[in-house]
Parts: C-alpha cells; sequence; structure tokens
C-alpha cells in the first residue's frame, strides 16, 4: 500500500458552472445513494447489467491496452488507507491506463466524473465493473422518434473555466466544454443546447 498515492488534497474547481438549483449540502449523489439504500443500490447494478456492464473476473485486467478509454465503477476491500469499509462502491470514471513509472502494474490512473485525474492501487480493489462499448440499448422505433438528444464533442485541452453537466448514470458532474476565458464560459453555458441538456438530462457526446 502506497500512502502517498490516497494522501493528497482535493479542491473544488472555482471556475465550476453549477445548474442554479445545485446545492452541495443537500446534493446526494448516485455513490452515496448506493453506499447508503439498499434497494436503490440492487435497482442501480440491474440497471447497469440490462446496459451491458458486468463485473471483470480478474481485478488485473483493468491494466491491459483495451482497456483504456473505458468507463468503470468499483468496489474497495476495506484495506485503503481512506479507511472505507468493504464493499464500498465508488462510480470511477474513464479509465487512462497505467503510470509511465509503474513498471510492477501496482496502480492504475482514471479520470473522474469532475474532470479530476486519480491514482487507484489494484490492491485496493474488491471488483471492478465495466462496459462492453460494442453493446448498444436498443429501443422500439416509436421511442427513438421522440428523442431529443443533443450531442457535444468532447472538450479538448484543459483551461480554466469548465463547463459541467450531469451524468445521468453515475450522478457525477462531467466537463463537456473547457471555454477560453469566463465569458466564453458564461456564453456557452446560456446556450439553449446546454440549457436543454442541463433541465433534461437527455445529452451526450458525438461518437
Amino acid at each position: 500500500m502506497n500512502p502517498n498515492l490516497q494522501m493528497y488534497e482535493r479542491k473544488e474547481d472555482i471556475n465550476t458552472v453549477h445548474r442554479p438549483d445545485f446545492n452541495p449540502r443537500r446534493y446526494n449523489s448516485i455513490q452515496d445513494r448506493v453506499n447508503s439504500d439498499p434497494e436503490f443500490e440492487k435497482m442501480y447494478i440491474d440497471k447497469l447489467i440490462s446496459e451491458g456492464w458486468y463485473k471483470l473476473l480478474d481485478n488485473r485486467s483493468i491494466l491491459s491496452e483495451e482497456m483504456k478509454g473505458r468507463h468503470f465503477k468499483y468496489r474497495l476491500n476495506g484495506k485503503s488507507l481512506s479507511g472505507a469499509k468493504k464493499g464500498t462502491f465508488r462510480s470511477g470514471g474513464i479509465i487512462i491506463g497505467r503510470s509511465n513509472d509503474d513498471d510492477d502494474g501496482k496502480y492504475i490512473m482514471y479520470k473522474a466524473y469532475n474532470g479530476r485525474i486519480f491514482p487507484l492501487q489494484i490492491s485496493d480493489i474488491l471488483e471492478i465493473y465495466t462496459k462492453d462499448p460494442s453493446i448498444k440499448i436498443q429501443g422500439s422505433k416509436k421511442e427513438q422518434s421522440v428523442s431529443k438528444t443533443v450531442f457535444f464533442n468532447r472538450p479538448g485541452g484543459i483551461t480554466k473555466f469548465p463547463v459541467y453537466l450531469l451524468s445521468e448514470l453515475s450522478g457525477e458532474r462531467i466537463p463537456i466544454y473547457y471555454a477560453r476565458d469566463k465569458y466564453s464560459q458564461e456564453r456557452f453555458a446560456a446556450s439553449k443546447k446546454y440549457q436543454y441538456a442541463l433541465k433534461t438530462g437527455d445529452w451526450n457526446f458525438s461518437t
């Protein structure tokens, strides 16, 4: 166990654009609900399975090249310095891969849904869930015809002026745009497309 990978300061991004009704004191994430409500946990895990998520048979397979770019979630085994009990669920994020200085494959780097990059020690993981990118959720023609999903290009270089949307799947904030300045950030956030996505949650990244 490497304590240097776990004990680091985590600060809120002061440039984050929140929903008008967002209140951090009342906000209850999907992660918190899974860990506190057994009924919701079962419903949520069943939903993941129906959408093509599955549990890895070998946790170390997350280190493979083919896993890069995939979304993943995990449970802790109760051995981490955070003190989280065995089975604690974490929303995870997008797998970046092994660090260049990690010759032994002791940890994985991933980008959380709030845009921050974290190391995760393999020895702290109980189980890992990931989604098969080849599985698409199908719907009836009627359902598809009334869909108004809006799409955004994946953000490029990181700046000090991110714009976020909530992921319906994880409940976490995902950066969808990095503006060059405060004016551009506020202008993007005021656009009809963004406001629709913010209000309905019906959005996705362009493939």
